[in-house]
């Protein structure tokens, strides 16, 4: 099966203050066409983090993002958007 995703070393880091936060630390996973992917880990593990640096939600630090067997570009372009579209959580369901 050909990978839809191909997520290598992906890294977000955030400053808070003058410190910098790693909240996702060398990352990697691929998602072949027609799969189901389910990420799992903790509260506050960095699952969403993941998922929105993926989307260009979050800023990427490192590591690469690949849709489609192409690197995806900063900012994300519509097509990128016509394919992939984030389903936020809803805490109060």
């Amino acid at each position: 099966m050909t990978a839809v995703f191909d997520i290598r070393n992906l890294s977000v880091s955030f400053t808070q203050g003058s410190e910098r936060v790693d909240a996702v630390k060398g990352v990697s996973f691929t998602v072949a066409n027609g799969a189901s992917f389910g990420i799992v880990g903790e509260s506050g593990s960095g699952k969403s983090t993941v998922l929105r640096a993926i989307c260009g939600l979050a800023p990427v630090t490192g590591g690469e993002v690949i849709f489609e067997g192409k690197p995806v570009s900063e900012p994300r372009d519509a097509a990128f958007y016509r394919a992939v579209q984030m389903v936020f959580q809803d805490p109060y369901a």
